[in-house]
């Protein structure tokens, strides 16, 4: 009995390090398929102080030289562990969180978002793309039912990706990309 769960424990930890240890890899994959037509390339960005709570990892996007983009990793809230209740005053103790990426143009649109991790037992119908096709085109200002159409068993999910991606949107409005680069 002791081996046994000696060796879940064990993959149980190959498959965490594995699943968060390549953001970077995520990030370029995807990057990748918005920009398939063009050889592109991510280098990393200092995470200003103002953003290091909301984004795990940030870079600008280039092919030929220029910029044509940025993306970032992060992580928002999903469903309370054991089942999803209102969406008010998470805590790290009792929400689930999942991993997602977000591509922005240079002007700071969204052009893709994509769920890289999504562990919880609810909510993961926000995985779907036609449903995050949603998001294209702007930065922030989301608002379920009103411009982000809801979705049936991910309500509480689905509020706190709207909500992660209205702050990081407009925090990332408010800083000079352009500064971090250089």
């Amino acid at each position: 009995m002791k081996q046994t769960l000696k060796i879940a424990s064990i993959l149980l930890g190959i498959v965490v390090l594995v699943g968060f240890a390549t953001p970077e890899k995520k990030m370029n994959k995807l990057v990748s398929r918005v920009w398939k037509d063009r050889v592109v390339e991510l280098t990393a960005l200092s995470i200003p102080n103002s953003l290091k709570a909301d984004i795990i990892t940030m870079s600008k996007i280039t092919s030929g030289g220029k910029t044509i983009g940025y993306a970032c990793y992060t992580t928002a809230f999903g469903c309370r562990v054991g089942g999803c209740a209102a969406p008010t005053n998470p805590n790290v103790q009792s929400y689930e969180t999942f991993d997602y990426i977000v591509v922005y143009d240079t002007e700071l649109n969204i052009k893709k978002v994509d769920i890289a991790n999504y562990g919880g037992q609810y909510g993961y119908e926000i995985c779907r793309p036609k449903w995050l096709r949603q998001f294209i085109g702007k930065n922030n200002g989301f608002e379920l039912n009103k411009n982000i159409d809801g979705i049936s068993g991910a309500t509480v999910s689905a509020q706190f990706l709207i909500d992660d991606l209205n702050a990081v949107g407009a925090k990332l409005k408010s800083i000079d990309l352009y500064a971090l680069s250089n």
